[in-house]
């Protein structure tokens, strides 16, 4: 896997997901997505490049509620919404904007980089959430982020001074 599609949203997941203290993601056998093979191929590869998206990714698309190229579950608990694709969507449009993501490809590592310098953005991504458990993402994702800097510490600090 060279390239893998990813919504930015399903990016940050990955890493507050690992920082929770998840090492290995298994296979959701009710949904029959692909989020734990997308979520261990990033975590398994700071240089692996992510293709941003706002539609489907290599996660949705064989899931059993992705129809119609959208997620077609439904939501109750944000005040409009009742679809999750929709949702998503909204998500992913505030993340690229908020986070400036003009590229659509990064590789992992550049991509934490961005994420995690202005992680404080979180609350305005997720702002129709419940301000405890934004924080909790926030908190999870940072943990998370640093986690997988630390793992690839020479990488990093290599890319660090790329940019100096």
């Amino acid at each position: 896997m060279k390239t893998v599609i990813i919504k930015p949203h399903h990016f940050m997941d990955i890493f507050k997901l690992y920082g929770t203290g998840i090492e290995e993601f298994v296979p959701d056998q009710k949904m029959e997505h692909d989020f734990y093979a997308i979520a261990n191929a990033i975590i398994k590869n700071p240089y692996l490049v992510c293709q941003l998206t706002i539609e489907g990714d290599d996660i949705c698309k064989p899931c059993h509620y992705y129809q119609k190229h959208q997620c077609q579950d439904t939501l109750f608990h944000i005040q409009g919404i009742s679809k999750k694709g929709q949702y998503n969507q909204l998500l992913d449009q505030r993340i690229i904007e908020l986070y400036q993501l003009y590229n659509t490809q990064y590789q992992v590592l550049e991509l934490c980089q961005i994420f995690y310098r202005h992680h404080e953005l979180i609350a305005k991504v997720w702002k129709e959430e419940d301000d405890q458990q934004v924080e909790k993402r926030r908190d999870f994702f940072v943990k998370g982020v640093e986690k997988y800097f630390f793992k690839y510490k020479d990488d990093v600090m290599t890319k660090y001074f790329e940019d100096i």
